[in-house]
């Protein structure tokens, strides 16, 4: 098991351009960054569902919202972001709600008050959605 101790840790950053990459005028062999802040091991059965502090990251809720967003757009329902071209194909949608109802029943007594309350919103909205596109409305 890991000690709380205050452990330094050493990172070596290897890149010869910086992000916008321009030459960073330093030998990639020996170039060190060292962490400005203490790192923190964080649990992730003990933290809370809350928007990622990190845009990289994503969370349960964030997750499920790409899905329903992904069903909405293939029911044609939504809009795709500008430049993506997808096709209203509702056999995919019923795929992806499918996937939604399993990952809702998998989670059943692990989520948090409010991300099970997402999940079943979402789901209630989008067989809503497929009902009135399979029916034509």
């Amino acid at each position: 098991m890991a000690d709380n101790k205050d452990e330094s840790f050493k990172f070596v950053d290897r890149r010869r351009v910086d992000a916008e990459g321009k030459d960073r005028g330093v030998d990639a062999k020996t170039a060190e960054v060292k962490p400005q802040g203490k790192i923190e091991n964080k649990n992730p059965k003990t933290s809370k569902s809350a928007p990622s502090e990190q845009p990289n990251e994503i969370g349960f809720s964030e997750f499920a919202m790409s899905l329903a967003t992904q069903a909405l757009m293939q029911l044609g329902q939504m809009q795709p972001p500008a430049g993506f071209n997808i096709p209203k194909d509702v056999i995919a949608a019923k795929q992806t709600i499918d996937i939604l109802q399993m990952l809702e029943a998998k989670t059943k007594g692990n989520l948090d008050e409010r991300e099970a309350a997402l999940m079943s919103d979402i789901l209630h909205n989008l067989r809503l959605a497929f009902l009135n596109v399979s029916q034509g409305k």
